[in-house]
């Protein structure tokens, strides 16, 4: 099985990237620790804004922008389309604990919070896009139905 990505001619900073990842990962294992999944409604908007629009609004990649410039960091791009997915990927995520969480499967929300920081960190620390290898599957799904 070979590894497909949804691809672009965008390009996006790869370090801003990854920082976003470790945020949304501490904010996720915040969430946890603290039982406190209101984090995960902020979650939601900025995996939005950065999903479905150009993402100069998200709160997380405009600190991500400050903290590569801090750590003067160069820029290293990479295509935009498998991080949008990713992202796509995050706010189903977002809504799904959001859903867990309301109807009182808190087993559940633990479980999805839980994969979504093993997914982010794979991405922040070791540059591992798991959207990916999603999307690899669902191409597979697709072409196995046609």
């Amino acid at each position: 099985m070979e590894l497909s990505c949804p691809i672009s001619a965008e390009r996006v900073n790869e370090n801003v990237v990854r920082i976003v990842a470790f945020i949304v990962a501490l904010i996720a294992i915040g969430c946890i620790s603290y039982s406190n999944y209101w984090a995960i409604l902020v979650l939601t908007i900025d995996f939005a804004l950065r999903a479905f629009t150009s993402g100069k609004f998200s709160l997380l990649k405009i600190i991500a922008i400050k903290i590569s410039k801090a750590l003067n960091l160069k820029p290293k791009m990479t295509d935009l389309a498998p991080k949008k997915f990713a992202a796509t990927m995050g706010f189903v995520f977002c809504l799904l604990i959001t859903a867990t969480f309301i109807f009182n499967f808190f087993t559940a929300a633990l479980i999805l919070t839980s994969i979504m920081i093993i997914f982010a960190l794979l991405e922040s620390l070791l540059g591992i896009c798991v959207g990916c290898y999603v999307y690899t599957f669902l191409q597979l799904l697709k072409r196995s139905k046609a």
